[in-house]
């Protein structure tokens, strides 16, 4: 199933006030990070999504900069350096992120382990995964 049929044939949580390619491109320079086709079109048409108990880190027009997505990407920079390539995506918990290249790639990072592996999937497959293995 694609992302976009999820989204309309179930209850997501998106954003009401999405950002515009103006605070994108601000977002991609305080990152350090060129943002692959799909995380653009994810944050530019949905902000972020939520389905059941998976929130993913996203951006809105409100908190601009100050987005998780944004703050949780810096703080994997400053404190784990082999993620200086990647954007934040989501925390699962008990340190375990799962993080994206520009080319859209999802990676998962091991804060504890400090491992990072790459799982194969594309941003939207992930979030698609994600979210079924939550109904």
């Amino acid at each position: 199933m694609s992302l976009e049929n999820f989204v309309l044939q179930h209850n997501t949580d998106h954003s009401n006030s999405p950002i515009d390619v103006s605070m994108l491109e601000q977002a991609e320079k305080a990152v350090g990070v060129n943002f692959g086709e799909e995380l653009t079109e994810y944050l530019l048409k949905y902000g972020y999504l939520g389905f059941e108990y998976v929130e993913l880190f996203g951006m809105n027009s409100h908190q601009g900069l100050e987005s998780d997505l944004v703050q949780q990407t810096l703080y994997m920079h400053k404190y784990f350096p082999a993620t200086s390539a990647l954007v934040a995506i989501e925390n699962q918990g008990e340190g375990d992120y799962f993080m994206v290249d520009s080319e859209d790639a999802v990676y998962e990072y091991d804060t504890s382990l400090k491992q990072l592996r790459k799982t194969g999937q594309k941003v939207f497959e992930y979030i698609v995964q994600r979210f079924e293995s939550a109904c």
